[in-house]
């Protein structure tokens, strides 16, 4: 057990931990912000056949409390019933818990399916409750091999998937009575895709993401994304 643990730490304390919050590269357009408006932005850091890296970021203004926020985005499993292309997020190890005090940490397995492509991959994902802020990283191939080995179900990542880095944080607004919402993602495929593979990605699912928890939050856990009232077929 001990060894276990001790495998698990040092994995944990070799990840490369994604950086800061809002980058100089993109100018929030503050009027819009205070007007609740949504403002997603990309950046393609490489793009040839060796490399192909983009960046997207989104920032809006929710009517709530950061605590209640948080609330809503630390159960992925929920999250993923915001999105229509995500199948699932599924925790498949919980190795630290969620509290206040301390850095929890959870692997979590997800499935997203889009027109033409499926995408399957972990997330090695920390949450920082005392700052309502999560950030996570792909668990490559070769990490996968040493998971398995200790008795964690990793599966290896969908082989168009090279890299997965972001974050997301609630920060206090208006003496916190509301919140501005943060995602940044970073995601490197390991080839050229089609350009609205790449653009559905990231764009449509941040756009869902972000407006799906501001609704759930603002309705007090009442909006119920149409997602649920699908009949399985």
């Amino acid at each position: 057990m001990k060894q276990l643990l001790l495998l698990i730490l040092i994995l944990s304390l070799s990840r490369v931990v994604y950086s800061g919050e809002i980058e100089s590269k993109f100018v929030i357009d503050q009027d819009k912000l205070l007007a609740y408006e949504l403002q997603i932005f990309d950046y393609t850091i490489a793009k040839d056949e060796k490399n192909n890296q983009k960046q997207v970021y989104g920032i809006l203004l929710i009517d709530a409390p950061p605590k209640e926020v948080w609330e809503v985005i630390k159960d992925w499993k929920f999250m993923a019933e915001l999105v229509p292309d995500v199948e699932y997020y599924k925790t498949i190890a919980a190795l630290k818990p969620i509290q206040k005090n301390s850095i929890g940490q959870s692997f979590i397995e997800c499935k997203i399916s889009i027109p033409l492509y499926d995408f399957l991959f972990t997330l090695d994902v920390q949450f920082e409750e005392s700052r309502y802020r999560q950030e996570w990283q792909l668990i490559k191939p070769e990490d996968v091999r040493i998971y398995n080995l200790i008795g964690i179900p990793v599966k290896d990542p969908t082989d168009t998937i090279k890299n997965i880095e972001g974050f997301m944080i609630a920060e206090p607004f208006e003496n916190g009575k509301k919140t501005v919402y943060q995602f940044s993602l970073m995601i490197e495929f390991s080839t050229a895709l089609p350009e609205f593979v790449e653009n559905y990605m990231v764009e449509k699912l941040l756009t869902e993401h972000l407006n799906g928890v501001k609704k759930r939050v603002e309705s007090h856990g009442l909006y119920l994304p149409p997602k649920l009232f699908e009949m399985p077929f």
